[in-house]
């Protein structure tokens, strides 16, 4: 059961008026499917005279940011006031997620960094051995091996007690010509082929500087992202570049690049996005309006941020 979905319902029916066709439609649901979900609410112990669950000012921000960005939902996990422990909040609400959607069968693909690592630790021990976790993008030089895309990977196949599957790459080439090369491994072309088939996409995001990791790591050098940038860039999806207003098209590192291309993402089912960090406003501001992020856990600060002004 998807608690926080139901929540969601309660509100939108109850609180906001929402007919039930209207739920059925925002959700792909049928109405009867919604019609049972609202009879049950109250043997849930979600609806009584009040709706429990969330905080309502969190219910009505996940709402606002749903509508804004067209998004299947947002989570905002409640931060009390303490940015320094934001992301051990968000990553426990995004732990809890995962635990309730995924399923046997399911295949889920991730990216990298620390948040991302933080939710693969404090996810439950589940097991779904019919599941399958690949990496999304190539191999990353990172000096804490935990943030890497490869372990997260383990990490979350370790949780769900199933196969882990790894890009045997570096994420970024210097030359196209060499991507095209590596494109004929017959290990990498079984590796794209299940990204492409992936039920569920785990992404942080990154912001574009000469300060991102992705640029004091190495990966792409401070004159990439000038030209980057210097072509509106601002953000990264799994090292995809995006630009403010969430377009990606014309990139020059892209034939540089291995890893899950932003239409590759789009197709997924469900795309999650988990964020935090007022030094990421912009760049979730660009991963919303990309049209590739299906669903949004991120803290309460950040959340407000992101809408300030949009």
């Amino acid at each position: 059961m998807n608690r926080n979905l139901y929540v969601k319902i309660a509100y939108w029916y109850h609180t906001l008026g929402m007919t039930q066709d209207e739920i059925a439609k925002r959700l792909s649901y049928t109405r009867q499917k919604v019609n049972q979900i609202i009879n049950a609410l109250p043997d849930m112990g979600i609806v009584t005279l009040n709706i429990h669950g969330y905080e309502r000012n969190n219910v009505e921000l996940e709402n606002q940011i749903e509508e804004r960005f067209r998004l299947r939902e947002a989570i905002v996990a409640p931060d009390y006031g303490e940015p320094s422990t934001a992301i051990y909040k968000v990553a426990n609400v995004a732990a809890q997620y995962l635990d309730e959607i995924i399923q046997q069968g399911h295949i889920i693909g991730v990216s990298w960094g620390r948040t991302l690592a933080e939710v693969a630790d404090q996810m439950s021990y589940r097991r779904r051995s019919a599941c399958r976790v690949i990496q999304l993008m190539g191999a990353q030089n990172i000096e804490r091996p935990v943030e890497k895309c490869d372990e997260i990977a383990r990490g979350i196949a370790n949780k769900l007690d199933c196969p882990s599957y790894m890009l045997y790459a570096p994420v970024v080439v210097e030359h196209a010509e060499t991507k095209r090369w590596l494109f004929q491994e017959k290990s990498i072309k079984a590796s794209y082929e299940l990204m492409r088939e992936c039920d569920i996409a785990v992404l942080g995001v990154g912001e574009l500087s000469e300060q991102s990791t992705m640029c004091a790591r190495g990966h792409i050098t401070k004159d990439d992202i000038r030209v980057l940038r210097a072509q509106g860039f601002v953000a990264d999806l799994a090292m995809n570049p995006i630009r403010r207003d969430g377009s990606y098209d014309d990139c020059p590192l892209t034939e540089r690049l291995l890893n899950a291309d932003m239409e590759c993402l789009k197709k997924i089912d469900n795309t999650v996005l988990v964020a935090t960090g007022e030094e990421k406003i912009e760049a979730i501001r660009a991963a919303l309006r990309s049209g590739c992020i299906d669903t949004l856990i991120i803290d309460e600060t950040t959340a407000k941020n992101v809408m300030e002004g949009v």
